[in-house]
């Protein structure tokens, strides 16, 4: 048999098998079952500080991205300290990536600590700051000033992490910006 017509039935084989295996897996799994097999992504978090208000901050990050499931461990991939000057900030490494400080002399000023940890937790998952002032967007930070308390991403925010964490297996880890996000909060005297 000549080697052309040897590949033409090995592709032929092998494309006959590929077609009825995911034919198979078309037809036969419903839409409910093809839910339950899309799992979401695990990001580990270590609080060396601010234990309670991270564990929220996860929390508020779960609910509301679905391809996404924050869970508290020692050596996360996400670790956040507390610092003393130099404004609270994040060190991305990657999606799902990130140091944090979170910087005591912001909470001191009246910025809410629960939004300044969501917000730089952000980061580790590849969100930019945009300084809009606006409340509503997590990422404006402390350009919202210290009467926002709001810790939550909005859905533009959301479903942009979303699709981060959506196509990670599928793509690998997304390119590090290598920005170091340090947030210059409004004087308050």
């Amino acid at each position: 048999m000549p080697i052309m017509s040897r590949i033409r039935k090995t592709l032929v084989v092998f494309t006959a098998f590929a077609i009825a295996m995911l034919g198979f897996q078309f037809f036969t799994a419903s839409p409910a079952a093809a839910d339950a097999d899309v799992q979401a992504r695990t990001v580990y978090y270590t609080a060396y500080a601010y234990s309670s208000q991270s564990a929220q901050a996860a929390q508020i990050w779960n609910s509301r991205v679905p391809n996404l499931n924050m869970v508290s461990r020692s050596n996360g991939t996400i670790r956040i300290y507390a610092t003393t000057g130099g404004g609270s900030r994040a060190y991305p490494c990657g999606l799902g990536c990130a140091t944090i400080y979170i910087d005591s002399r912001d909470i001191a000023a009246g910025h809410n600590t629960l939004r300044i940890i969501s917000h730089e937790i952000g980061h580790g998952h590849r969100l930019p700051d945009t300084y809009n002032g606006i409340c509503s967007y997590l990422m404006s930070g402390g350009s919202a000033g210290t009467s926002c308390t709001n810790p939550y991403p909005n859905s533009g925010e959301a479903s942009r992490v979303n699709s981060y964490y959506a196509g990670f297996a599928l793509k690998g880890p997304a390119p590090v910006s290598g920005g170091v996000y340090a947030p210059t909060y409004p004087s308050t005297s």
